[in-house]
């Protein structure tokens, strides 16, 4: 408090200083500011949109869809300034602002410089919400909640198996959806893995989204039942620790979920579990490989010493690093459902970073089988592994 004070000493001293009439409209400005701004009604944040669509916007340097876009108008805080004027009525829902709100990966690249902590993919969820209840959304977003609601997976037509149902068990392996349909052998890997450390786990005989990209499109209600299904899904399977390949999935249950008792971890958390208990090992993997830090891992769960543990205890295993890693990592351009809302911006971004891993190294491990997606499509001769396939090569080496 006494802080703030000292700080903001200079703005009493001027107004002390000021002539009447000054004062008086510097007070009344003061005392009625929120009200003018601010409307007391609504669910959308707008408090912290008008701070945020105020500030100087450093963020924009950081920011890779800016830096695709080539246009202010696609920084954070210039797509908030029009997400205060939609909200406060002074802006019609036109096409093109509505676009707008969807071109954001919720990466936190922004979250990094901001002075009030603020991530705009997290601003702009309430904003997306607003055009879902008012009919506005883009019909190709629409098309893609209604098949998500029927199928259950973000994939047409896809899978949502992962073809091990098992009893109950305290353990449970959430696959998710890109790792059944896109990224099959990390779904493999960790069950292989964890039936040769001996852990007593189960699957999913039929694994619901998590409702993460529900959540980002601003379809609350239908994320809302996502997570209901999921719960009492997880109940019946009677666990108490779930174990997820996603970091969205891992995100989603953790912090988006009602609160719950379940213990909900990613799979390099539990494999550096592993690794310190002495139940896996010893792994060999020859070769030079550059980590590649999924941006919702390491910057909204704050887990990026994990994976790097895990790959240091592998024999032969030389781990380098990108110049831009950990929480200032590089998005893989597939955050926030850009991939589905802006599948050109998507792609570019998806480009630029593995040109930068590329440089360091033509092999490539995380631990996001979305991340992995993306970089091998932006790079069909870059070779990706999730950190699950190389601890589970590493098992069968370090056997022989």
């Amino acid at each position: 408090m006494f802080g703030k004070i000292k700080k903001n000493s200079w703005v009493i001293t001027s107004i002390l200083k000021a002539n009447f009439s000054t004062k008086r409209q510097v007070i009344k400005n003061f005392l009625t500011a929120r009200k003018r701004y601010v409307p007391k009604k609504g669910k959308v944040d707008v408090k912290s949109i008008l701070k945020c669509a105020l500030c100087p916007n450093m963020c924009r340097f950081d920011c890779p869809i800016t830096k695709v876009e080539k246009s202010e108008a696609a920084s954070p805080a210039l797509k908030t300034r029009i997400a205060y004027l939609l909200e406060t009525g002074k802006m019609n829902f036109s096409d093109d602002a509505i676009n707008l709100m969807y071109k954001d990966l919720d990466c936190d690249a922004c979250r990094q410089w901001c002075p009030f902590g603020f991530s705009v993919g997290d601003l702009l969820v309430e904003v997306k919400e607003d055009i879902a209840e008012r009919g506005l959304a883009p019909q190709s977003i629409i098309k893609f909640q209604e098949r998500l609601s029927k199928e259950h997976t973000i994939y047409e037509n896809g899978t949502t198996s992962p073809g091990r149902a098992r009893e109950k068990a305290e353990v449970l392996y959430f696959a998710g959806c890109t790792t059944l349909n896109r990224r099959k052998k990390i779904a493999d890997s960790t069950i292989g893995i964890l039936e040769e450390a001996g852990i007593n786990f189960t699957t999913l005989p039929e694994e619901w989204c998590c409702g993460m990209p529900l959540y980002t499109l601003g379809f609350r209600e239908t994320f809302d039942e996502f997570a209901l299904h999921n719960l009492e899904s997880f109940k019946e399977m009677g666990c108490k620790t779930i174990i997820c390949s996603c970091p969205d999935c891992a995100y989603t249950f953790k912090e988006l979920y009602p609160k719950n008792e379940l213990k909900v971890a990613h799979v390099s958390q539990f494999l550096a579990e592993l690794v310190k208990e002495g139940k896996i090992g010893p792994l060999e993997l020859d070769g030079e490989f550059v980590f590649h830090d999924p941006c919702v891992l390491s910057r909204k769960l704050d887990i990026y010493k994990e994976p790097r543990e895990v790959l240091n205890t592998i024999s032969k295993l030389n781990l380098k690093e990108t110049y831009f890693n950990k929480k200032d990592t590089r998005c893989c351009g597939r955050g926030g459902m850009l991939g589905i809302t802006n599948p050109d911006i998507s792609l570019e971004i998806a480009k630029k970073r593995s040109s930068e891993l590329r440089e360091v190294s033509n092999f490539v491990i995380s631990a996001c089988p979305a991340c992995e997606a993306a970089l091998k499509e932006a790079d069909e001769d870059l070779n990706v592994m999730d950190i699950s396939e190389a601890v589970f090569r590493g098992m069968k080496n370090g056997r022989r």
